[in-house]
């Protein structure tokens, strides 16, 4: 009976672990806070879109679990405007047009657009992407050494958004850097590189801005 126990709690890890790692993994590549919608087939003339999902610079995010799905995926990606310069906008996806709605949603039928929703490209997912679970995101105009450093240098874009002096926008800790980067901690009571609380610290801030701008 016991070694049944095992057989079976054996199964159910390896059950567990498989449906995990079948999930798309989207990772930001960029130094900027982009806004993900994900697209799948659910049936031969329907593909289902759902969105939107934050992910900050330098982080991965697994937005929907497709684990038992077998046909396409798709993605799009673009700035999130609220915390993008204009000149910086960036979007990523060209290739199939699909349905999708300004605010969170999910649409059974993303081919076929109804009253209030409109089309975006997105991009097909490939055979040997979905199989790695992994989609990276790049801009062509910007690209960093490590995940670190595009970590970095997303804060320090949007410290420059606030108004910090942070000098060049290059993913490395200068001076300027961390004097701002000490400042926003302080006053949100944030103690080292936690980049998970300083992003949502510094959308906040941005947010506050425009809203008294207006």
């Amino acid at each position: 009976m016991r070694k049944l126990l095992i057989v079976i709690g054996a199964f159910f890890c390896l059950a567990v672990t498989e449906r995990v790692d079948a999930r798309i993994e989207v990772c930001n590549q960029t130094d900027l806070v982009l806004m993900v919608v994900v697209g799948y087939d659910t049936a031969k003339d329907r593909t289902a879109t759902e969105g939107w999902w934050r992910i900050y610079p330098g982080m991965c995010e697994a937005p929907v679990d497709l684990a038992f799905l077998k046909g396409n995926y798709f993605v799009h990606a673009e700035s999130n405007p609220r915390s993008t310069m204009p000149e910086d906008a960036f979007s990523w996806g060209e290739e199939k047009p699909l349905c999708v709605k300004l605010s969170d949603f999910r649409i059974p039928n993303g081919n076929q657009c109804r009253e209030g929703e409109l089309a975006i490209s997105f991009n097909q997912v490939d055979n040997n992407r979905r199989n790695s679970k992994k989609v990276d995101i790049f801009n062509a105009k910007r690209s960093y050494e490590n995940q670190f450093r595009t970590q970095v240098a997303g804060v320090q874009r949007m410290l420059s958004i606030i108004g910090y002096d942070v000098g060049d926008i290059d993913g490395v800790i200068g001076q300027k850097t961390a004097s701002a980067l000490n400042e926003v901690g302080i006053k949100n009571g944030i103690f080292g590189l936690d980049f998970a609380k300083i992003f949502p610290a510094l959308e906040k801030v941005i947010a506050e801005q425009q809203k008294l701008g207006n």
